[in-house]
């Protein structure tokens, strides 16, 4: 068992500070106007012994131009993160089909766009949590 709290220690020791430091780089990714094109809320539905579990994400589409290219975007945030099914709604509900607004797109990948950068702070959480496995891991398995 604790072999395996290792492997995750690790797995979360690496992958949470390569998706902070692309949070944080998105602060400073250029900017476009969009006009925003429709939204929605996604749905995931997950079965399991428990029942049902329904994932809501916010979608906002939107169109950029970056150069003489449009693009199409929906990303809120970098990271997929579901909510509440109120929380999504009362999020697009900030949004309308023609409003224009303001994102931030990688320069060097355009394709990819946010309308809200920065890293999520709930990452270093994840962090912590790595670390402490790792270190909890090898004082049970060397004592």
């Amino acid at each position: 068992m604790w072999v395996v709290l290792l492997i995750v220690g690790v797995i979360l020791s690496i992958l949470m500070p390569i998706s902070i430091r692309r949070g944080k780089k998105s602060k400073n990714w250029p900017s476009a106007e969009a006009t925003v094109i429709s939204t929605e809320v996604e749905e995931k539905h997950e079965y399991d012994e428990d029942g049902e579990s329904v994932y809501c994400y916010p979608r906002v589409h939107y169109d950029y131009r970056v150069g003489n290219q449009v693009y199409h975007g929906f990303k809120y945030k970098l990271l997929k993160v579901s909510m509440s099914r109120r929380k999504a709604l009362e999020l697009i509900s900030n949004f309308t089909p023609g409003e224009k607004l303001t994102v931030y797109y990688d320069p060097e990948k355009p394709t990819e766009a946010v309308i809200l950068p920065g890293e999520q702070k709930y990452l270093y959480v994840f962090l912590a949590i790595g670390v402490g496995l790792i270190v909890l891991s090898l004082v049970k398995l060397f004592t």
